[in-house]
């Protein structure tokens, strides 16, 4: 089979894959011929119910009452809000011009004796 081209080894395996299938189509119609459905002799099963209510209305003297669920208020608190501190713009004052001012005049020092080994008249 090496000897034989591509097409004609594939045309080869599809004709054996029908031929190895056609067994299995046979068997498959003989059971449908087998179970052709039941038989006009045949007694079937059949299976019947049969279910009758009958609405009855029963008084009573006194009140009945029925059990219901009654929704309550349940306070539920909602979220508040925070307030967060946000920066306020402010001025920033601009350094202004200042004359500078003229050193204080002082006066020179007075000629103060110098002191002697006397002493002193006046105590």
């Amino acid at each position: 089979m090496e000897e034989l081209s591509r097409q004609t080894r594939i045309r080869y395996l599809l004709i054996l894959l029908v031929l190895i299938t056609i067994p299995c189509y046979l068997l498959g119609f003989v059971l449908l011929r087998l179970d052709r459905g039941p038989q006009p002799g045949r007694p079937t099963a059949t299976g019947t119910s049969t279910i009758t209510t009958t609405p009855t209305i029963t008084l009573t003297a006194y009140l009945t009452r029925t059990a219901s669920i009654t929704p309550t208020a349940t306070l539920t608190l909602q979220p508040t809000n925070t307030l967060t501190a946000t920066p306020t713009p402010t001025e920033t004052q601009l350094p202004t011009a200042t004359v500078p001012t003229t050193p204080a005049v002082t006066s020179a020092p007075t000629d103060v004796p110098a002191p002697t080994d006397e002493p002193n008249p006046n105590p």
